[in-house]
């Protein structure tokens, strides 16, 4: 019996001695860098996007993919890894029974926290540090696969999306292929237009509508155009047209913060428009696998 026990005792004091005691000091300080990470490559992104043309144009496509994701976990993915597709947590991938394939490179995104406090009495949102995957680093590669969509069918999703009337016209009020009537809220589309012209002055004036910047100025139109590119990237449609080059100097004036809710009225109406527009065509399964773990 003494023998036991003495087997007993030194496998378990080996298995003790093995283990790595957990630190919660280090761990907290662990989640503060990552969290000042986060934070300072928002601000740096932000400040870049409105800089570089070409760097903005990434960030559009990295939105496209990820609709339901805020201009700052966007950013953040751009920052890190703008060829991602799928991503989730390890604990997300593990219940599709999905394995790393290797050691996997860690996107930082930031999700929702805790309603705090603050000394003078208000509540402010927390945000703590979330470590995510693409499926590039995951031993099944499940790849989504570019679905090809009629043009047809986009126009009628995006009809179908219009919070005001759409009606054919001879000429526009402002001759325009696609424009929108203040006057009347009306959309109105000449009859001269081709079906992806159609598309894209389609979403150019719903953006218009949902964001309220109708009005005629650079930043509004530039708003607007970043929201067609997004559902045209998305949905296959051509953006060979789109350029932006020509950065708006009223962004430029902007501080990161005010950046990143400047966009985020395009991006929200970026994600109405996909929730609705997955459904139409055929994109439920994209958007359940994308959405799980975004925010």
């Amino acid at each position: 019996m003494s023998m036991i026990n003495d087997i007993i005792k030194s496998a378990v004091n080996n298995v003790q001695s093995n283990k790595k005691k957990f630190d919660a000091e280090e761990w907290g300080k662990g989640k503060q860098q990552d969290r000042e990470f986060a934070y300072s490559t928002q601000d740096e992104m932000a400040r870049k996007i409105t800089e570089n043309g070409q760097i903005y144009k990434t960030y559009l496509d990295v939105q496209s993919k990820f609709p339901t994701y805020s201009v700052g976990n966007a950013l953040l993915v751009t920052a890190q890894n703008p060829k991602a597709t799928q991503l989730k947590d390890a604990e997300g991938w593990k219940k599709e029974n999905i394995n790393f394939a290797g050691k996997p490179n860690k996107i930082i995104i930031l999700e929702q926290g805790d309603i705090y406090q603050r000394d003078d009495g208000t509540e402010a949102q927390s945000y703590n540090p979330k470590n995510v995957y693409d499926i590039s680093d995951m031993r099944v590669k499940k790849q989504l696969n570019a679905i090809p969509f009629s043009k047809e069918s986009i126009m009628k999703s995006i009809l179908s999306m219009s919070p005001v009337e759409v009606t054919i016209v001879a000429n526009t009020f402002s001759n325009k292929l696609v424009n929108f009537n203040v006057d009347k809220r009306v959309i109105e589309v000449s009859e001269r237009a081709e079906v992806e012209q159609t598309i894209k002055g389609l979403v150019r004036e719903i953006a218009s509508i949902h964001t309220l910047s109708f009005g005629e100025s650079e930043l509004n139109t530039f708003k607007n155009e970043s929201v067609a590119y997004m559902v045209c990237k998305r949905y296959g449609v051509s953006t060979k047209d789109f350029d932006f080059e020509i950065i708006p100097e009223e962004l430029k004036q902007m501080t990161p913060q005010e950046i990143k809710a400047e966009l985020g009225k395009g991006r929200e109406c970026f994600e109405i428009l996909a929730e609705g527009m997955d459904i139409d065509v055929g994109m439920q399964n994209r958007t359940k696998i994308n959405r799980e773990y975004e925010r």
